[in-house]
């Protein structure tokens, strides 16, 4: 199940669409890797190292494929499941596209 740092952090996050859509990208980058957004091997990367720092390492060292859970990337298909990454990666950039964009 997708988790969420403790409540404590989101006092200042001020919700909004632009909030939304980080989350949104969170999630599917938990769906997609199988991971916690701070799974704890995460920690080897340095302090505050999450999901989303993560997901950047890898796909600025050209191994996006990495970051899939074993069964999902099996699963295929590849150029559909990398789709799916970008999106993810754009939702947390720190210009994001809003849910309409995504959505058509």
């Amino acid at each position: 199940m997708p988790t969420f740092p403790t409540s404590g952090w989101l006092i200042f996050l001020r919700i909004s669409g632009k909030a939304d859509m980080y989350s949104f990208g969170v999630v599917l980058l938990e769906l997609i890797s199988g991971k916690k957004s701070l799974d704890l091997s995460f920690s080897s990367y340095g302090n505050g190292f999450n999901i989303v720092g993560w997901a950047r390492l890898l796909i600025i060292e050209g191994r996006p494929s990495e970051l899939f859970s074993l069964e999902l990337w099996a699963s295929g298909p590849h150029e559909s499941l990398l789709g799916m990454l970008r999106l993810a990666a754009a939702c947390t950039l720190p210009v994001r596209p809003t849910m309409k964009q995504v959505f058509d």
